[in-house]
């Protein structure tokens, strides 16, 4: 059976780190079909992992009249089973041009991946026509995400030589599904860039969060063989063994018993109020992609200027030190 290689963390500031598995995290388990006409291609993907081969050869031939695309289209995600860390196979990823549309990397995501072929066509970047949905649920917030990697950069376009400038991404997003809204609200990212080796070697994407009040509950996770245009023919990443630790508060921030604050109107137009047994505690208002609104120390009987914030919802803390006096959602609607 597949060693996995899970990162073990202790006690640190009163958290505790803990390893989680993700779904196929040794790239053992493969799924194959075919996509495309004229010709017809056959793909493969990692169980529980999603590439983009089918929506690139399948759009590019949809949409080829209106590029002037031919039919010169390739996989570019690969079951390894030679170059591996352990177990039986890797995932290998390949940048390479895809007709007219030029060099794409190769991707490997655990969530399904969407292009919008249409913005692409109508001159948008393939970044903004890529989107994600789905994810590994987890129960905390991710602390890292780590995974084995090789990886060699490909030919430089323009010389024909190889170890032209290029590089690999491990990309970590993490979200919390606001059900008041039924928006997935991105409230940490993490990522590292993946250079040159000729041996096996452990990356790791420590995960920042600019959202101090939701929880976490989707951990989407992107590797890809070039930046997400562009790139160096035939760049290759493999990856192997994924790990992440999520991180469990133990003893922080906990809500103190028998305080009873009111906040509210809720919705507000203006002005919100805050009364109750909280003299000396701080008050603060974030936005739902983590940015500080509003702050301030209250009195015991306070109200906060809300009028020039722009309408939607907003999540605020009450703490006392390192005590969580109360917490909570507001809207703001004119």
């Amino acid at each position: 059976m597949k060693k996995i290689y899970f990162l073990l963390a202790a006690l640190v500031a009163g958290n505790c780190a803990m390893a989680q598995t993700v779904a196929n995290a040794g790239m053992e388990t493969w799924r194959s079909g075919t996509t495309g006409t004229s010709p017809s291609f056959t793909i493969h993907a990692p169980t529980s992992w999603y590439g983009l081969d089918s929506l690139v050869i399948a759009d590019g031939e949809a949409f080829g009249s209106f590029i002037g695309a031919g039919s010169n289209w390739h996989a570019q995600l690969f079951q390894e089973g030679t170059i591996v860390h352990g177990g039986s196979s890797s995932a290998k990823m390949m940048t390479l041009k895809q007709d007219t549309l030029g060099y794409f990397a190769g991707m490997l995501s655990n969530s399904a991946i969407a292009v919008n072929v249409a913005s692409l066509l109508a001159g948008g970047s393939f970044a903004s026509a890529v989107t994600y949905s789905g994810g590994t649920p987890i129960t905390s917030r991710v602390k890292t995400v780590s995974a084995w990697v090789r990886y060699t950069a490909g030919l430089d376009s323009l010389t024909g030589l190889p170890g032209g400038i290029d590089s690999g991404s491990l990309n970590v997003n993490i979200y919390s599904h606001i059900t008041s809204t039924g928006i997935d609200s991105l409230v940490g990212t993490g990522s590292v860039k993946i250079g040159p080796s000729t041996t096996w070697t452990q990356v790791t994407a420590t995960v920042v969060y600019t959202d101090t009040v939701d929880g976490a509950d989707t951990a989407r996770i992107l590797f890809a063989s070039s930046g997400q245009t562009g790139g160096l023919d035939s760049s290759t990443l493999y990856v192997d063994d994924i790990t992440m630790v999520y991180v469990v508060a133990s003893g922080v921030q906990h809500v103190i018993a028998g305080n009873d604050v009111n906040v509210y109107p809720n919705p507000t137009s203006g002005v919100l109020n805050i009364e109750g047994d909280n003299a000396g505690s701080t008050f603060r208002l974030f936005s739902v992609n983590g940015q500080l609104a509003a702050t301030k120390t209250l009195t015991g009987k306070d109200n906060v200027d809300v009028s020039l914030l722009a309408d939607g919802l907003y999540f605020y803390t009450i703490t006392d030190g390192e005590n969580m006096v109360k917490r909570g959602k507001v809207s703001v609607m004119r």
